[in-house]
């Protein structure tokens, strides 16, 4: 068994596979001791990668190019969720222009913010031609938007299927914009771990990859294990929202996309402008050979509960 290790993960669906792989003991099982706990602060992930606190776990598809610049930044070895995040508006907002002057609230350094920021451009505004309101604690955010004070808030699931149902729309999936499917939720070492300690992350690959066969097997079996981290959701809520945030590990083909959001990080100053394209924050040797030791039957994308219609979007 090794050391123990402080996993990250982020605050949606999205991170599922984790979830699934540390309540059912497959890290165990793969001589990995691990734990995870519990956040409700959308910085959390991103701050124990940068002080050393952890050096594995499931970070957001735009950190380890935020943070490649770094003395040992994340890399992204892996896969572990797809979409799910969304721009939602008060029912009276037809649409993204009209957001114009209106608080919109967004979470800094997420995949959530770009999309905003990218949904914005897509109608030919700056992120300063709204009035923008940042938020780290979640249950803050949802909060804002329930009391009126926004007409506008980025949330992943289930939050944003939960709000869906209370009346808020969808602007913005993201699918318009970075295409179907995107990632959302990956898997990340930090470069030193990932140099020093690679059967281990081979390790972590593999967990993931299980848990996915588990989640495609027993969707609401393998949901069980994600409700300690949403309290105030119920089973029936996760499996309505997971439909928007299906497991993918294997996103090979999806690195095209992490690197094409560079220039609005560049534009959201999370990155220096004048610092080339990191293309060593992705690495996918060791998931090309686990998934070929694995043979033709290693999983692919999986829908957990199917996807949602367009009506659902």
């Amino acid at each position: 068994m090794s050391e123990p290790l402080v996993l990250t993960h982020g605050c949606s669906l999205s991170n599922l596979p984790l979830f699934v792989a540390v309540g059912e003991g497959l890290f165990a099982d793969e001589g990995l001791q691990v734990e995870a706990p519990y956040f409700n602060d959308i910085t959390s992930t991103a701050e124990l990668l940068a002080t050393g606190a952890a050096d594995l776990g499931t970070a957001a598809f735009t950190q380890p190019l935020i943070d490649a610049f770094r003395p040992d930044p994340p890399v992204l070895v892996g896969g572990s969720g797809l979409m799910g995040i969304a721009v939602l508006a008060a029912p009276e907002i037809p649409d993204v222009a009209a957001l114009a002057g209106r608080p919109v609230g967004t979470f800094r350094t997420d995949p959530m913010e770009v999309l905003l920021h990218d949904a914005l451009a897509a109608a030919g505004m700056r992120m300063q031609d709204v009035d923008l309101r940042y938020f780290d604690i979640l249950d803050e955010a949802v909060s804002a938007w329930r009391s009126g004070h926004l007409a506008a808030l980025t949330l992943a699931e289930p939050f944003a299927n939960r709000l869906r149902g209370e009346g808020a729309r969808t602007l913005s999936d993201g699918t318009e914009l970075w295409g179907d499917p995107f990632p959302d939720t990956v898997l990340v070492a930090s470069a030193r771990f990932l140099r020093d300690r690679p059967d281990e992350v081979r390790a972590a690959l593999r967990a993931m990859l299980r848990a996915e066969k588990l989640i495609a097997r027993d969707a609401i079996g393998a949901l069980r294990h994600a409700l300690p981290f949403f309290p105030g959701f119920d089973i029936g809520e996760l499996a309505a929202a997971a439909r928007f945030q299906p497991p993918d590990v294997d996103i090979r083909r999806l690195e095209p996309v992490v690197f094409a959001r560079w220039d609005s990080l560049r534009s959201l100053d999370l990155v220096p402008r004048d610092a080339p394209l990191p293309t060593g924050a992705v690495v996918f040797d060791l998931l090309s050979a686990e998934l070929a030791t694995a043979g033709p039957n290693s999983i692919g994308s999986v829908a957990v509960l199917g996807s949602p219609t367009p009506e659902e979007n």
